[in-house]
């Protein structure tokens, strides 16, 4: 493994033997260094792979103004959310989320006041598993690093941990998918005059429904094709939530620009009907009966 940039005294940029780009930092490994110049492993520290949406230059700026401290703590963070939500938590979070636990305890400590959320409702009953570990992390913060941070911080990296599973570009992205999940559920609700449970199975099973047809959309692949007949059956069996699945779909198309398909319309329709199945079920004297 050889060096290939020195940004500074204790951080470089280096190739290893199978190509990769890696950014190594530790004290005094970029003293006097050279590109070209052999790494002498016993000096590296931390290790750290380029690539994706972070570049070399700004993953080396990032270790370089981030406490290693708050690298590791956010390392102990991924580690456990990778063995609670999924292998979809990999270390390209590392660099986002370490960025915004740093920038939290520093304004803990600072004692600024706290940032207020607007997605506080909807990261807690749309994304409830990711909401749990994020209170999880919260106390691994407070072990690690001996601040406890507001609970209000839980919203944010609840939505870090989702933009992993979204694979959206930022966390921009993110927020504004889980405004249109909230607005989906909202369209069932006008549409059969119901009160729908978010804490429902069939609200987690449309969330996450929803969740994979935007990774969908996003790698460009489409639903399996169900054919016409059941498209058609669906249409003329339950009209009221396959009106509704249009409306829906719709709406994915005006803020996303999709093209959402017959299939899909389909398989919305069908967790419309279960949406409102449970709420009658419920609720027998809902006016949607």
């Amino acid at each position: 493994m050889h060096i290939t940039k020195v940004f500074n005294n204790n951080v470089v940029l280096a190739v290893d033997a199978r190509g990769r780009e890696l950014v190594l930092s530790g004290r005094g490994l970029g003293f006097k260094a050279v590109p070209g110049a052999e790494i002498d492993q016993s000096r590296v520290e931390k290790t750290f792979v380029a690539g994706g949406s972070t570049s070399a230059e700004r993953l080396a700026a990032f270790v370089d103004e981030i406490p290693i401290e708050d690298i590791e703590v956010t390392e102990e963070i991924l580690t456990a959310a990778r063995d609670t939500l999924g292998p979809h938590v990999t270390d390209a979070l590392l660099v986002p989320l370490a960025d915004h636990v740093s920038f939290a305890l520093r304004r803990t400590r600072e004692r600024v006041a706290e940032i207020e959320y607007p997605l506080r409702w909807e990261v807690q009953h749309l994304y409830p598993a990711e909401a749990a570990f994020a209170r999880e992390a919260l106390g691994i913060i407070e072990r690690r690093r001996g601040v406890r941070l507001p609970e209000l911080e839980a919203v944010p990296l609840a939505l870090h941990l989702v933009n992993a599973q979204f694979g959206a570009p930022d966390l921009g992205t993110t927020a504004r998918m889980t405004e249109v999940l909230r607005e989906t559920l909202d369209v069932v609700r006008a549409q059969f005059g119901i009160d729908i449970d978010e804490a429902s199975v069939p609200v987690a099973r449309f969330v996450t429904h929803l969740r994979y047809l935007f990774n969908r959309q996003q790698q460009g692949t489409r639903s399996p094709d169900v054919g016409t007949l059941l498209i058609d059956a669906m249409r003329t069996t339950h009209p009221r939530e396959h009106a509704c699945a249009v409306r829906i779909a719709d709406l994915l198309t005006t803020r996303f620009g999709w093209d959402v398909g017959g299939e899909e319309v389909l398989y919305l329709a069908l967790h419309v009907a279960r949406l409102t199945a449970d709420a009658l079920s419920r609720n027998p004297t809902t006016p949607g009966s």
